[in-house]
């Protein structure tokens, strides 16, 4: 993988980090947002693993990169296997059509990235 591809996910790791207390002072909205996404991933009938996989598919169809980056790591912090992750790139493109497939390539990138930054 190049050193871009890895410098754009640190860039998109970097940048929520550092904006999200601005957020919260200056974008109305974004407090509701936060809890809102709290709520949802609470551990329920489904447990946050399949919540996070369920956002990462998601996230592809819509073409959210930053939304890709963030579900996929939160994914593998709640233990989703390699072939977990897999599969749910299946039903994105499976939902999302050769766009989706496209935009999948970027979690392939993150999942390297996120298993390197590991070691």
């Amino acid at each position: 993988m190049s050193d871009l591809n890895f410098e754009k996910i640190k860039q998109s790791i970097q940048d929520r980090k550092e904006l999200h207390q601005s957020f919260l002072e200056y974008i109305k909205t974004y407090p509701s947002l936060v809890e809102l996404e709290s709520k949802a991933f609470q551990s329920g009938a489904l447990n946050r693993k399949i919540k996070e996989l369920m956002a990462l598919s998601i996230s592809i169809v819509t073409k959210c990169e930053p939304c890709m980056e963030s579900h996929l790591y939160k994914a593998m912090k709640a233990c989703a296997t390699d072939e977990e992750i897999y599969e749910t790139i299946d039903v994105a493109v499976e939902m999302g059509g050769g766009p989706a497939g496209a935009y999948a390539r970027f979690v392939l990138k993150a999942l390297e990235y996120f298993k390197k930054d590991k070691q």
